[in-house]
């Protein structure tokens, strides 16, 4: 039994919404004589319709891969500056590593001059829904789009509604190599004692030909407190996990 209801209204709402997005990314789409850049570096953005907590998510999967030794930087694409300002205020020990600035549709061109070779690029992304042409701007670039979806009927709602696959679908043309990023969808706010809904909305995604991550990311304290001058330890977190996973996938390696 499927999740949420496919409604005509909402397939109507999805037709409009896929035009109105091909307009303001085909009014973006001009390259105004910025140079193409194929990277060498990686880039993994993290994006949704709307906030899902994605700075959260930026944060302690920096520090995850940091503490598996993988070289990282962090990119603040939301123009609320959160992450940005978390790794201003931080404490000792945490946050190793520099996070810029980037809340910009040129982010496809000047990002990838600040990560160096060999390194990866955690993209915190402003929400798609209000933030188009930033999020456009780093799908152009990312080598993996992981969607922040909570784990609840109207998380997945909005996906259908941006419509998530059509606004990525949108970027390839503009892309080096002319292909969808790989794009893998986190289920995230998870309450630990919900069994039966996480379930039914992953069954609910697969069947939309979504790739979704075993790893969950619970709605716990430890997460839930992350702010300006709080500490981040990664290893044995499900973060930890979840760069397990993606090293299973074949998603990053060193």
């Amino acid at each position: 039994m499927r999740v949420h209801p496919v409604r005509a209204a909402g397939a109507a709402r999805q037709g409009s919404k896929c035009a109105r997005t091909a307009v303001a990314l085909r009014d973006l789409s001009d390259d105004r004589g910025w140079p193409r850049i194929v990277p060498s570096m990686s880039f993994i953005a993290t994006i949704s319709p709307r906030s899902t907590g994605k700075s959260t998510i930026t944060a302690w999967l920096l520090h995850a891969l940091h503490e598996r030794g993988y070289p990282v930087v962090g990119f603040d694409a939301d123009e609320s500056e959160q992450l940005y300002r978390w790794w201003e205020a931080r404490p000792v020990g945490s946050y190793p590593f520099e996070v810029h600035k980037e809340a910009s549709t040129r982010f496809h061109v000047e990002a990838p001059k600040k990560l160096p070779e060999g390194h990866i690029g955690a993209v915190d992304c402003g929400h798609l829904e209000n933030h188009a042409g930033i999020g456009w701007s780093v799908l152009r670039v990312a080598d993996l789009a992981i969607v922040a979806c909570s784990a609840t009927n109207s998380d997945v709602e909005r996906m259908d509604e941006l419509p998530m696959d059509f606004f990525i679908n949108q970027v390839v043309p503009k892309r080096a190599d002319k292909a969808k990023p790989k794009t893998w969808v986190l289920l995230c706010r998870v309450q630990p004692s919900s069994v039966v809904a996480p379930k039914g909305i992953r069954k609910t995604l697969v069947e939309d030909d979504w790739n979704v991550f075993t790893t969950e990311i619970p709605a716990i304290q430890k997460y839930a407190s992350t702010a300006e001058g709080v500490p981040i330890h990664a290893a044995g977190s499900h973060f930890d996990e979840l760069v397990t996973e993606m090293e299973q996938r074949g998603l990053i390696k060193k």
